[in-house]
């Protein structure tokens, strides 16, 4: 494309058929834009920086990926990409994604200042570990949960973003990444992850979701001041991170206790899949354990609307009912 390639991308511009409103913000891998299509519903345009030379499309395979596995599977704990191509015009990629007014959970500790509310913290955790329910069993790692691929949608749900670096069981990420890449972001990364980021399992992700449940109890991650390779040190030596309670007290026993194990430096230490992680969150809310008081708005249930097995069930309702109305009428001509 001739010209810089922001060029386009701004406020008033046109990509494909959006007209772009605003800048969300920025990236290594390119932009993020809020944008309206023409019958005016807003919605998140990514576009990917053109890859230069030393990167040999690692990006653009990332990308695809994302795009491939978001457009397959559908879960009310993920952010929804609604289309992703290759724009005719300019030759940039691109995903449009379900806009989520609520911000991020990266904004909403920054505000809290101290820490969450312990029910809201459940409440989101809950969220998150619904989100990662449904990509261990489809197979994939995300391998990046912080709270800045969390957001809010406008009732509250909190969605997993950002499936650009995540790791596919089937297929590895041979294609997306060179043996030397260390992939992810240090300060929330399991110890094996940031010695060998390609062969991790869900439980680095239970790692990472450890780590940042602690910074929504407190305000603060467990390993802040530190650098990656001192935090990897101390995992080496088996230390763990201090408990949350030394920070927050009140914080119930239960919930600390998860907390701690999540972030245990052995994998084979931790919670073994996400959805024991969420069994236990669930078991915390229904048992009412002190301090855990969570509102039932924030859920990673599926709404009987968007839900196709009560779908059918009701259109085979509806279609048996019209024809029992079609043989009563018949009947009744025939009399």
């Amino acid at each position: 494309m001739d010209g810089d390639w922001r060029d386009s991308l701004v406020p008033g511009g046109i990509f494909g058929n959006l007209r772009i409103v605003k800048r969300l913000g920025s990236g290594g891998m390119g932009l993020v834009l809020l944008a309206e299509n023409p019958k005016g519903v807003r919605c998140a345009l990514k576009v990917l920086a053109p890859s230069d030379s030393s990167d040999d499309g690692k990006f653009e395979t990332r990308f695809r990926n994302e795009a491939d596995f978001a457009l397959k599977t559908r879960h009310p704990n993920l952010v929804e990409v609604w289309d992703a191509g290759r724009d005719a015009a300019t030759g940039l990629f691109y995903h449009v994604i379900e806009y989520m007014p609520g911000g991020s959970l990266r904004d909403l500790i920054s505000e809290a200042k101290g820490g969450l509310p312990v029910g809201k913290a459940v409440s989101i955790a809950r969220d998150v570990a619904h989100a990662l329910v449904h990509i261990e069993r489809n197979g994939m790692v995300h391998r990046d949960i912080k709270p800045d691929n969390v957001l809010f949608a406008a009732n509250g749900v909190a969605k997993l973003a950002d499936f650009g670096i995540s790791r596919f069981e089937h297929d590895g990420d041979v294609r997306a990444t060179s043996a030397s890449a260390v992939i992810g972001t240090p300060a929330y990364m399991a110890p094996e992850q940031m010695i060998d980021s390609h062969s991790v399992d869900i439980r680095a992700d239970i790692y990472s979701f450890g780590v940042m449940l602690y910074e929504l109890l407190v305000g603060r991650r467990p390993n802040a001041g530190e650098n990656a390779m001192n935090t990897l040190a101390k995992a080496i030596e088996g230390r763990a991170f201090p408990d949350v309670r030394n920070l927050r007290p009140e914080i119930p026993a239960p919930l600390a206790e998860l907390v701690s194990e999540m972030t245990l430096p052995d994998p084979d230490d931790r919670p073994g899949s996400a959805s024991g992680v969420l069994l236990r969150i669930v078991r915390m809310i229904d048992s009412g354990a002190d301090a855990v008081s969570v509102a039932p708005v924030a859920t990673g249930r599926i709404p009987w609307y968007r839900d196709r097995g009560v779908l059918y069930a009701a259109t085979a309702m509806l279609l048996a009912l019209e024809a029992l109305v079609l043989a009563l009428v018949r009947v009744a001509k025939g009399g």
